[in-house]
């Protein structure tokens, strides 16, 4: 019975429902419930929250799963798209008690994309740099003239960002240093893709193939990978680390300066 209609329902504290291969699956507090469509006897959509109720035998009271703060369109949708996916419950039948069915366990985390683990690096550097600077701002506003709260702000804003982009960009500069020894090299070859005139494609040892950008035109390259992780590559001959280096070894000098200053401040005077 198709179920691709049915939307996901996002809702507060990190909740979320959702049918796959019939059954209900409810993330909450960081566990996971998989609900059987054969538990389910109703599904209650009510504004911005969707209840679940299970079947339960006579006399008893059923079990119930609710998630809020979600869409009021979806909720409406996911509740009629569950109820023509339900299985029809022959008459006479044996009263079931759903709860029983239901089956809970840790809920497992997806792992991050390079792209999300790259925001999330940003964000906490961010924040952790704009803790910073507040925390000095206050330390000197005692231990000298408040005035150098200006000075404060004018360091910790050139040094913290220089710093950060060093420590994001150098795991990547560093494997243009070491895949070409340490990794596997293969030919990539021109992918002639009119949308994306930069694409080349090589195979991993699985015999997945593999994408890799790159703007000299050439039929063929020599790339390196990660044998670990084939995803990782970067052109054999090793054009531009030393552009790299010397970008990183600028931005490294001006961090290492202007935090310098920054952490002088306290001992400063007007």
């Amino acid at each position: 019975m198709p179920i691709t209609p049915i939307p996901v329902l996002r809702g507060g504290k990190r909740t979320d429902l959702r049918a796959v291969e019939g059954e209900l699956v409810l993330l909450r507090a960081g566990r996971e419930h998989r609900i059987p469509f054969e538990a389910v006897a109703l599904v209650h959509a009510e504004r911005r929250a969707v209840e679940v109720r299970l079947r339960a035998p006579d006399g008893s009271a059923p079990a119930v799963y609710r998630i809020e703060g979600v869409s009021a369109a979806a909720a409406t949708a996911f509740a009629r798209a569950v109820h023509s996916a339900l299985p029809p419950i022959p008459e006479g039948a044996a009263a079931v008690d759903g709860a029983a069915l239901v089956t809970v366990r840790a809920a497992e985390r997806e792992p991050l994309t390079p792209r999300e683990e790259f925001g999330r690096r940003v964000k906490w550097m961010a924040w952790t740099s704009l803790l910073a600077v507040a925390a000095m701002s206050v330390i000197v506003s005692f231990a000298t003239h408040p005035v150098m709260m200006v000075f404060v702000w004018l360091t910790g804003g050139v040094g913290f960002p220089f710093a950060a982009a060093v420590l994001l960009l150098l795991p990547k500069a560093a494997e243009r240093w070491r895949l070409p020894r340490h990794g596997i090299t293969v030919t990539a070859e021109y992918a002639h893709s009119a949308a994306e005139p930069t694409l080349y494609l090589y195979g991993d040892p699985e015999g997945n193939a593999r994408t890799f950008y790159d703007a000299s035109g050439r039929l063929r390259l020599e790339v390196s990978y990660d044998p670990g992780d084939p995803g990782r590559v970067v052109r054999a001959d090793g054009k531009g680390r030393w552009l790299d280096a010397i970008l990183l070894s600028s931005a490294s000098l001006i961090a290492v300066l202007a935090l310098l200053a920054f952490l002088a401040t306290p001992f400063m005077s007007v």
